[in-house]
């Protein structure tokens, strides 16, 4: 038995000017995790500089660490959300 497909069992595709944007997976995890690390550092940022005691060379340290840790947060909530919009919206292959 072989698999392969005939004209039969190929899909109808309407002719016309239809343009129908197919999203890689790979490309919406990449694309929101970039955007939404970016967005947490800046926010890890801010949000050491708020809430450090002082502002002297150990505000630089909080800083790092902050956008640091709002960088990855996001980056992992992003390529999550990326992946669930990618999965929802299924990939025709």
């Amino acid at each position: 038995m072989e698999d392969e497909m005939t004209d039969e069992d190929r899909p109808k595709i309407q002719e016309g000017n239809h343009q129908h944007v197919v999203v890689d997976p790979s490309d919406a995890v990449t694309g929101l995790g970039f955007v939404l690390g970016s967005v947490g550092a800046a926010v890890g940022v801010v949000a050491a500089i708020v809430a450090a005691p002082q502002l002297d060379a150990s505000a630089v340290l909080y800083c790092l660490i902050g956008g640091l840790a709002g960088g990855s947060a996001g980056v992992v909530t992003g390529g999550l959300i990326g992946a669930v919009f990618s999965v929802a919206r299924g990939t025709p292959r």
